[in-house]
């Protein structure tokens, strides 16, 4: 089923595929509802995960818009604890690098180091600790983890960044509002060549500020199921009455 989406979503840009792009690419579907910008696969640089070259990432658990999707990896975070079956789910269900939350305001210390450890065990391609979470954790899960550790941030001082790198962190991820594109800048300006990701925003002109201001990968938000069934309801509602 084609699904329309909302107009003014970048969502609703389907990618021209060439005809030598259809015979000749074999790595991962093309034909998928929900088709990421091509901006960023022209123009960011990626970052490598199990191997594999990553640009764009789908902040989602929901296993059909992960289905339906053709970004690069999933990023799996969701403001309850650390659940051990979703993360085995996800890994063995999306069949691309995942990177799972293992901790933030509410989940710390020792919960947030076994969820690393098992993370690790079962396959994910790299973990994320929210805003919130301490160093002195970080640094815990860098002794007895050998993956990325990306931390999400919303402020580019140099002093707070500079602590996670020294315990560990090997990626920043920045969501800050509308303040992204900036903190992005800053951080590339302070810490030349240390891996940045952003949160893409709500539309391609937010996405390219961000790319251009340094981040070599962009998360995006999928439209809620909810909004993918209104647009569907609505066409069904004016053809059949």
């Amino acid at each position: 089923m084609e699904i329309n989406l909302i107009s003014e979503s970048f969502w609703g840009n389907k990618k021209k595929v060439s005809f030598w792009e259809r015979i000749f690419r074999r790595n991962k579907s093309i034909d998928k509802a929900l088709t990421t910008p091509e901006i960023i696969g022209k123009n960011c640089q990626g970052l490598v995960l199990k191997n594999e070259n990553v640009k764009s990432f789908l902040f989602s658990t929901d296993m059909a818009l992960i289905e339906n999707n053709d970004a690069d990896a999933i990023l799996a975070v969701y403001p309850f604890p650390p659940s051990p079956k979703i993360i085995k789910t996800l890994i063995d269900f999306a069949g691309k690098p995942i990177v799972c939350g293992v901790g933030g305001g509410k989940t710390k210390g020792k919960k947030s180091l076994e969820m690393a450890i098992y993370a690790e065990e079962v396959g994910a391609a790299g973990i994320i600790v929210n805003i919130p979470f301490e160093n002195k954790d970080i640094k815990k899960i860098r002794e007895k983890v050998s993956l990325p550790i990306v931390a999400t941030v919303t402020s580019s001082d140099y002093n707070f960044l500079k602590g996670k790198i020294d315990d560990g962190v090997t990626i920043f991820h920045v969501s800050g509002g509308a303040n992204t594109s900036k903190i992005v800048k800053d951080i590339s300006d302070k810490f030349p060549d240390f891996p940045v990701m952003a949160t893409g925003g709500k539309s391609l002109d937010s996405i390219k500020e961000s790319i251009n201001s340094g981040s070599r990968a962009i998360v995006l938000s999928p439209p809620s199921n909810k909004d993918l069934f209104k647009t569907v309801m609505d066409k069904y509602r004016s053809t059949f009455g």
